[in-house]
């Protein structure tokens, strides 16, 4: 009984915690990194490293910073008289030609030991994640009060706003435009924004999957849906993407497509909605020629291409109508504010009142828990 409580490295103190790759208990940190548990633990600093590296949400140059600070503390050490640095040269020279996209097990294999253990260090402590500067969006812009923000850099960060955009009333020729084409657009500029988050602004660097993840968060530009409403428009969306996100991350995208539409005013209220819309409509125009080229290239692939084509073939001619639908008519999509606003506040309640519940509950689990007295809860019988 009282072996099967010490830890199987140091058989000292107890055994707080088990290896998930070997099951072995151990006590903490320095136990796990003992040489006797090298094998196991090398193999999840491996894990972790191939996994970041790997990650094709983040891009080539976070991947270098992740590298140069390894050889930043690497450098700091050696300057400190760490006589246990290892004497390999720099990581910059080491890693020099090699595809950081692609050269992952390269990599890896000419990190030292102590730059994997450090590697792993950060990525636990939350140090991997100060090196990605969080993107400020085009639309934050303009209400910026602390950063002192000119004008020419705004109109560089905002979207250009295409030149031939197609005429509604040729579009339309025998009838109105509906009314719920305002909700339509409300549906993919969340879409929009999603998507612009979720890559941290660098949506162009992967236009094939920001492309596609935009159609597929918008039921409208995927499906046809029509929503009868602004608050339906917003519940489509994060029906699509809300199993991957927090509620506090979804809110906030609410709150993005408010300042969209809202413009930055001074009878300019338009221009961020155009902006948005050019921005998905050169987006999906940019997937689509990928996706041909695919096709030609590789007719083996021609299954999944085609289908994705045809999606944004039928996505383009949808946001190429918004597009005209905006230029004539789109100050209508102020009346839609006031609703999403209500909507922004019901979601907040709602997940301030989630979050009050499950402190409640925490509490209450909290005092059902029996109290240590120091006096054993089993004993063993003789």
């Amino acid at each position: 009984m009282e072996e099967a409580r010490t830890c199987k490295i140091c058989h000292k103190d107890p055994a707080k915690y088990t290896c998930p790759r070997c099951n072995i208990g151990y006590c903490g940190l320095t136990c796990y990194r003992d040489k006797v548990h090298g094998d196991c633990s090398e193999a999840f600093y491996k894990e972790c490293c191939m996994e970041a590296l790997e990650n094709h949400d983040v891009s080539s140059e976070e991947k270098q910073k992740m590298l140069e600070m390894l050889d930043r503390f690497e450098k700091e050490e050696a300057e400190n008289g760490d006589s246990e640095s290892d004497d390999d040269g720099d990581l910059s020279e080491r890693l020099a030609g090699l595809d950081l996209d692609n050269d992952t097990e390269l990599i890896w294999n000419r990190l030292t030991e102590k730059e994997k253990a450090r590697f792993n260090e950060m990525m636990k402590n939350g140090q991997l994640s100060d090196l990605v500067e969080v993107w400020t969006p085009w639309w934050d812009l303009k209400r910026e009060k602390i950063r002192d923000v000119s004008t020419d850099e705004i109109e560089n960060r905002t979207p250009a706003v295409i030149e031939k955009i197609p005429d509604i009333s040729k579009l339309l020729t025998k009838s109105k435009p509906s009314a719920d084409i305002r909700n339509n657009v409300v549906n993919a500029l969340f879409a929009y924004v999603f998507v612009c988050r979720l890559y941290n602004g660098t949506h162009w660097d992967c236009p094939r999957e920001a492309a596609l993840k935009l159609v597929k968060g918008s039921d409208v530009l995927s499906k046809g849906s029509v929503c009868s409403s602004p608050g339906e428009a917003i519940q489509l969306s994060m029906t699509n993407i809300e199993f991957q996100q927090s509620q506090e991350f979804l809110i906030n995208l609410v709150n993005d497509v408010i300042k969209i539409i809202r413009g930055p005013g001074r009878g300019e209220e338009l221009i961020f909605v155009m902006a948005a819309l050019s921005e998905i409509l050169q987006l999906l125009k940019k997937c689509h020629s990928l996706l041909k080229k695919d096709i030609k290239v590789s007719p083996a692939l021609s299954s999944d291409s085609q289908e994705g084509k045809q999606l944004l073939f039928l996505a383009i001619k949808k946001v190429e109508f918004y597009l005209g639908w905006s230029q004539k008519c789109g100050m209508i999509l102020q009346s839609v504010l006031p609703e999403l606003r209500l909507e922004h506040g019901r979601l907040r309640e709602e997940l301030q009142e989630a979050n009050e519940i499950k402190e409640s509950i925490e509490r209450n689990l909290s005092n059902l828990r029996p109290s240590n007295t120091g006096r054993k809860l089993v004993e063993e019988l003789k």
